[in-house]
């Protein structure tokens, strides 16, 4: 019985881990992981005041960027993945760009001035 119970186990172990990596999104040539560039989703609009307590301080560009760069932006949370949790981060919208719930893009985790590009 012990057997099988520990097989059964190994069996379930290896298929949660197929369909993670199933899911896995990589980056392309033109945004390289080595530059951080990681596969993120657009989770929803926040406001420059809404308290997010997913997003850590230093993924949130509201409290990084100078007051003068954040006025009249429109701000999302997104999350992405960086083993072994998921990120979340809060990132402006460049001027005139629609981008809609679930929408994978491409964000620069290190910065806040170049973050986002649809994929």
């Amino acid at each position: 019985m012990k057997f099988h119970r520990a097989r059964i186990c190994r069996l379930l172990s290896l298929a949660a881990m197929l369909s993670l990596a199933a899911c896995a999104s990589t980056t392309d040539a033109a945004h390289p992981e080595a530059e951080l560039w990681r596969v993120g989703y657009i989770d929803h609009d926040v406001t420059l005041n809404e308290s997010t307590p997913l997003v850590r301080f230093s993924q949130d560009c509201r409290d990084i960027l100078p007051s003068t760069q954040t006025m009249g932006v429109r701000w999302v949370m997104l999350h992405f993945r960086r083993p072994p949790e998921e990120v979340f981060r809060i990132v402006p919208l460049p001027d005139g760009q629609q981008l809609a719930e679930g929408q994978k893009v491409y964000v620069k985790v290190d910065e806040c001035t170049r973050t986002l590009e649809p994929r």
